[in-house]
């Protein structure tokens, strides 16, 4: 092995040495680390994904420093390093590796930013197959890269997507804890913040504009936070697609900057073609790629027939305001415009993850709408004062579902109606984004 890899392999593991020191980590952990330790257990190799920049390798070394085995017996590489990102030389650290270990214990083997390495997952079928007692926990930034091998790695991964800060996670690092909800609505809410509520709507606010990135965590200058999203987040994420792809960066980011634009607003494949100048199949092909890059999510209509589903319209959803805001230059102000209803509608369709809206053949629409027996449509009206008119769809979609109960997510509003036998929760964006599906 090539002395300067033997270096670099030595100070990516300093555990290896007597005198070695384990890298100092921030104490704050983030909510799927202990999802991901139920797992370690198992023989699966472990897939950590998500977006650049939302903490994958810090996620890694806090996994590593709740093993308890031997130090030997834990070894972590970055594919970040350009003298890694071959096959032969990957294939020599890892053996390095066996070597030094102890087999009669278990292995872990940390593998960051696998997706830089060709043909990856072959080297894991071949470890997988051929050693006992190795754990492999591997992290990637490009979905896509990451599910186009998964296929040679069938039934021997799991997957975890690590999402951006969440808000609840966001509050928990400022030292405000929200805990476990009470099914008492509205009272139990009412009481717990009575007191401090005023503080979460103002964090509420710095998490929308940039707080949803580790790094952010503590910015309070609004411009830089959209110069790193732009520069650390965006621009690297698009080339990073480009290249695994083979695609033009220049129109993914023009594509990007459109469903941005009209975030959380329904789009045609065709009138985007038009615009950019390219065919719709490789508009589509796009669209496809920024949601496998983890930097859009779409929703499609709401009906039985799924046939129906995918000739209709889809919206589009950037997955943070933040990055909204980077890539147009908003100011924070913007959340005190029109447009803060849009944001705010993506904000609760990205937490819950929901893939359906509903538009009627007279085009009335229902926000986000959670999909079981019977359906839960919700409404995002991001402001103070609620008139009769913003339940109007609201009421229209229960009564053609048959559903009894809806939610309104507000400005600050915190209460329930009975109107036609159908319950409508009105709760706060900032509070929703708290609890989720436990307020429904």
């Amino acid at each position: 092995m090539d002395d300067r890899v033997k270096s670099l392999l030595l100070r990516y593991n300093p555990w290896w040495r007597e005198d070695g020191e384990p890298p100092v980590l921030p104490t704050f952990e983030r909510d799927l680390l202990n999802e991901v330790m139920k797992d370690m257990g198992r023989r699966q190799v472990i897939s950590i994904t998500g977006l650049r920049r939302v903490g994958k390798t810090i996620l890694l070394k806090q996994l590593m420093r709740k093993l308890k085995t031997q130090g030997h017996n834990i070894c972590y590489i970055s594919f970040d390093d350009l003298g890694f990102q071959k096959y032969e030389t990957a294939y020599e650290l890892v053996n390095f590796f066996l070597d030094l270990s102890d087999k009669k214990g278990t292995r872990y083997l940390f593998l960051d930013e696998i997706q830089k390495l060709p043909n990856w997952a072959d080297l894991l079928k071949v470890l997988y197959d051929t050693e006992q007692r190795l754990k492999i926990v591997i992290s990637g930034s490009a979905s896509l890269h990451i599910r186009v091998q998964k296929e040679t790695l069938a039934g021997r991964m799991l997957t975890f997507n690590l999402p951006l800060v969440t808000f609840k996670e966001y509050m928990r690092y400022h030292g405000l804890d929200p805990g476990v909800p009470n099914a008492l609505f509205p009272r139990w809410y009412e009481l717990k913040f009575a007191e401090n509520g005023g503080r979460y709507q103002t964090l509420f606010r710095k998490w929308l504009t940039g707080g949803a990135f580790p790094e952010l965590l503590d910015n309070d200058d609004p411009m830089f936070a959209r110069r790193y999203i732009m520069e650390s987040v965006i621009e690297k994420a698009i080339l990073d697609t480009a290249v695994l792809s083979r695609e033009d960066p220049v129109i993914i980011n023009e594509l990007l900057r459109l469903i941005a634009g009209s975030n959380a607003q329904v789009f045609e494949i065709s009138n985007l073609a038009s615009i950019l100048r390219v065919d719709r199949n490789r508009v589509s092909g796009y669209m496809d790629l920024l949601e496998k890059s983890f930097l859009v999510r779409t929703a499609r209509n709401h009906t039985a027939s799924i046939a129906k589903q995918a000739r209709t319209s889809k919206k589009g959803y950037v997955v943070h305001s933040s990055i909204v805001m980077a890539l147009l230059d908003w100011e924070p102000g913007v959340l005190d415009t029109e447009v803060a209803g849009h944001l705010i509608e993506a904000a609760v369709a990205n937490h819950l993850d929901a893939r359906r809206f509903w538009r009627s053949p007279q085009r009335h629409e229902v926000d986000i709408v959670v999909e079981g027996k019977p359906p839960m449509p919700i409404e995002v009206k991001y402001k103070s004062h609620i008139q009769a008119d913003d339940l109007r769809t609201l009421l229209q979609f229960c009564e053609r579902f048959k559903a009894r109960k809806a939610v309104l997510i507000t400005k600050d509003q915190l209460h329930k109606k009975s109107i036609k036998d159908i319950e409508v929760r009105y709760i706060p964006a900032w509070m929703f984004l708290l609890y989720g599906r436990a307020m429904l």
